[in-house]
Formats: C-alpha cells, structure tokens, sequence
C-alpha cells in the first residue's frame, strides 16, 4: 500500500485549487452556465478561495506546528470557513452591486444637452448626441413636445422612458 503523508494531500488542494481558479477565468460562462441560481453562493471566487485557504492552512499547520492530523484539519476547515464569510461579505456581495461599467445610465440623461444628428420627425424617432465626463454617447430620442426638431438643433432631455430620451429644443438665454 503507498502511504501519502498528509501534507502532500494539503499542497494538491492548494496548487488545485489555484489551478482552477485561474481555469473558471476562461470559463467563467459555462461554469455559471452549470450553477444557474446558485452562482453567487458557489461563485469560484469563493470556492477556489475557501479551498485554497484550506490547502494553505493544512501546508502550514502541518509543517510548523507539532499539531495532529485531526486538529489540523479541523483547524483547517474553519480557516477555510472563516475565508468564505470573508470573502462573501466583502467581496462577493460588493460586485455583485457594483455597476458593470463606469458609463452613466441612461436615466442620468435627464437634464443634459445635447445635439440632434438624426432629425427628429413629429411623431417617430431620431438620434442625438450627448457629451459627458464620462465619454460622449448617442441616444435614441422622440420629441417631447411632438414637433420635429431638425438636425444640429441643440436639444434638452426632458425625460427618460424605455431608454428613449424625450427631448426638447434648448433655447439659450444667455447668448
């Protein structure tokens, strides 16, 4: 019978653990694919990372104290559990309420100016340009008050329905 020390186990674990990690990268949508709902409670973060800890922990505890098998794996396990929490609580959680990107939404539209470069007909739809901090975008966009507003007009976003701008003609004031 081969006899595997312990430490050898812990050191798969790990080196597995990371290999996989680095794998769910690549394969990220087939993996949430596989775990459908479940994928924030078995998000690879948090499961390569729990397991990674335990590995971790095992390899240590193992070769620096003079703790038994049992003890080190049961330590182990709640380093690992302990990693999970954290991991959940200050990672997972956090992302999964983060936007996706550092555009502003279309709602943020409200407000701003604009320029008409597909002239807006009375009662149908034209394109306009919006320029931000944040980059410069076009927007699908009817007539608030239902008159056709003609190309280079400038424009004001009334309001914001179905990710269709409602526009006014900017008059401005000043100049």
């Amino acid at each position: 019978m081969i006899k595997i020390e312990i430490v050898i186990i812990y050191w798969w674990l790990l080196w597995g653990s990371l290999g996989a990690a680095v794998l769910s990268l690549f394969f990220s949508e087939l993996i949430e694919g596989l775990f459908g709902g479940l994928d924030e409670l078995f998000h690879p973060l948090l499961l390569f990372g729990t397991l990674s800890v335990i590995g971790g922990a095992g390899v240590l505890l193992t070769k620096y104290t003079g703790l038994g098998t049992i003890i080190v794996s049961l330590v182990s396990i709640i380093a690992g559990i302990g990693a999970y929490m954290m991991i959940y609580h200050y990672l997972v959680i956090p992302m999964s309420k983060a936007e996706s990107s550092t555009a502003i939404s279309v709602q943020d539209l409200e407000g701003k100016i604009g320029e008409v470069i597909t002239t807006i007909p009375l009662d149908g739809m034209g394109e306009v340009f919006i320029e931000s901090t944040s980059g410069s975008r076009s927007e699908s966009a009817k007539s608030f008050e239902e008159k056709t507003i003609k190309q280079g007009s400038r424009v004001v976003v009334v309001e914001v329905k179905e990710h269709i701008l409602y526009v006014s003609e900017w008059e401005d004031q000043l100049g």
